[in-house]
């Protein structure tokens, strides 16, 4: 299937098409079902970020020409040189060499402004009754095979374009236009070459925890990469996820601000959580704050959803998933780490592919 994403109406200007990878099933969409024991530490330590705040006259929000320049204005605005952050890595041969950090995460708070995050959320909430259980699937010991089932308590759906699409869901589809198109722009002027980014390839997905403890499992979203140059080829090319938490404003409003935040603090659970971040053997825990932007790469972070729980319906867990995939002519699929492997998967890439969904 390819997810075709028009503009329409007064969007022509700003035309764009999307391609992603050949058919994504949610199935395979980067997240997965099973529970992840133990509690996170090193929660790491830093400067208060200073909050991407948004200009208060929001008049311009009230056309799409409007909405998509105020998401091109906030990607100029934000920080996005942590992920062209460097680390020493050993290469496929075993030798040492200075690469882009494979761990490296982008958080920016207040990304969109109030206004548009509950127009945003509005029209998710919309969509729930056509959402269908997120699949997933993981390796069974018993019969040696993938199998497939169903995440308790996760709904999900694509994001679709053109006429029928954009009716039902506008502002969602705007984002999605204008964040493929500017974010890998921006992020490409300073990352090597083999990170370079498609600007008009993506696959999303919007999934909602419905509470009674539903999480994801401990996973990378891509270990099915291929760096074939055919344009036929049918691997796997994401490479960096751009998340967005589609919670009301203020959602966790007196909870410790990032990066020290912590699942203690806050009995609602649902917390992305980045193993070996900052460092080796160190958890970063990230609340799905309202507004809240989380990138890292898809082919290389160890991640999970602790645990979520609502007391109603404004705490349920919105997340809006988008996947970048690797420009076809430059952009290269991080292969496989072995020592990542044996220490999160007990030493088998197939046992990750759990997080995929």
């Amino acid at each position: 299937m390819i997810l075709c994403i028009l503009c329409i109406a007064n969007l022509s200007r700003v035309c764009c098409a999307f391609q992603p990878q050949h058919t994504l099933p949610l199935a395979f969409a980067g997240f997965g079902g099973g529970s992840n024991k133990g509690k996170s530490k090193g929660k790491g330590k830093g400067k208060k970020k200073k909050q991407n705040k948004v200009a208060p006259n929001n008049n311009h929000l009230f056309t799409p020409e409007g909405r998509m320049d105020h998401i091109k204005a906030r990607i100029a605005a934000a920080d996005l040189s942590p992920m062209a952050k460097l680390s020493l890595s050993r290469t496929t041969d075993g030798q040492l060499a200075l690469d882009v950090d494979p761990n490296n995460i982008v958080v920016i708070d207040n990304f969109l402004g109030n206004e548009l995050i509950t127009s945003m959320r509005a029209e998710a909430e919309s969509l729930l009754p056509t959402m269908i259980p997120s699949q997933s699937t993981r390796w069974n010991e018993d019969t040696q095979s993938i199998i497939s089932y169903e995440k308790k308590g996760v709904l999900s759906t694509q994001i679709e374009g053109g006429t029928v699409g954009y009716e039902k869901s506008p502002r969602l589809v705007e984002y999605i236009v204008t964040l493929t198109s500017h974010l890998s722009a921006n992020l490409n002027q300073i990352l090597p070459d083999a990170y370079h980014l498609s600007g008009d390839e993506q696959t999303n997905k919007l999934a909602v925890c419905l509470g009674d403890g539903s999480y994801y499992d401990k996973h990378i979203d891509n270990l099915g990469g291929s760096n074939n140059d055919n344009a036929d080829d049918l691997g796997d090319r994401r490479k960096l996820t751009a998340l967005l938490y589609i919670q009301p404003p203020g959602s966790h409003d007196g909870q410790p601000s990032y990066p020290n935040e912590s699942i203690e603090d806050d009995s609602r659970g649902g917390y992305f959580r980045a193993y070996d971040v900052p460092e080796n053997d160190m958890t970063t825990c990230i609340a799905p704050r309202g507004d809240r932007l989380i990138m890292f790469w898809s082919d290389s972070l160890v991640h999970d959803v602790s645990p979520s729980y609502v007391n109603g319906d404004k705490d349920r867990r919105w997340a809006l998933t988008i996947w970048f995939t690797a420009d076809r002519k430059k952009g290269l699929i991080r292969p496989s780490d072995v020592t990542v492997e044996e220490k999160h998967f007990g030493g088998s890439s197939i046992n990750a592919i759990g997080g995929k969904g």
